[in-house]
């Protein structure tokens, strides 16, 4: 029960290097955790919040590095819907590669920012670079709507 409860401890931890926020929650159904390779995986309505952000996701899958158990990589699986501030992205799947600091989303992107609304399949953001590519798949184009309005 103690080594349950270290890893658990460690997990928390080690998810608030990637935040800004002082602490986060995360709530779900169920939580796996394996060791090899060190992986966290919550499972059924996952919600997980702090001070700035709010995720909901159906799963959300965090990876570490295996040399030195930092957060790799954040995955999330359907139905996911990030929120911080005014900003508001909906996809069916994203990876947060927090090491090298971009995002990838794929699936059915809605992006709001206020009224500003953008939609497209694939996302890729360079948070270092401060840029972001939206694609739209064969069969559809990426649509924006801008909101003039004060």
């Amino acid at each position: 029960m103690n080594y349950f409860l270290f890893f658990l401890f460690f997990t928390s931890i080690a998810i608030l290097r990637v935040s800004h926020s002082n602490e986060i929650l995360i709530e779900s159904q169920e939580l796996v955790i394996t060791n090899k390779p060190l992986t966290t995986t919550f499972i059924g309505n996952v919600y997980a919040y702090d001070e700035e952000i709010k995720l909901w996701s159906d799963k959300i899958v965090i990876l570490y590095t295996e040399s030195d158990n930092q957060i790799d990589q954040i995955k999330t699986f359907g139905n996911t819907k990030l929120i911080n501030d005014n900003q508001e992205i909906i996809s069916e799947n994203i990876t947060y590669f927090v090491i090298d600091k971009k995002i990838h989303a794929k699936g059915k992107i809605t992006l709001t920012q206020d009224k500003n609304i953008m939609r497209g399949n694939e996302l890729n953001v360079d948070l270092a670079k401060s840029t972001s590519i939206m694609k739209s798949n064969e069969n559809s184009k990426v649509t924006v709507k801008i909101d003039n309005n004060e």
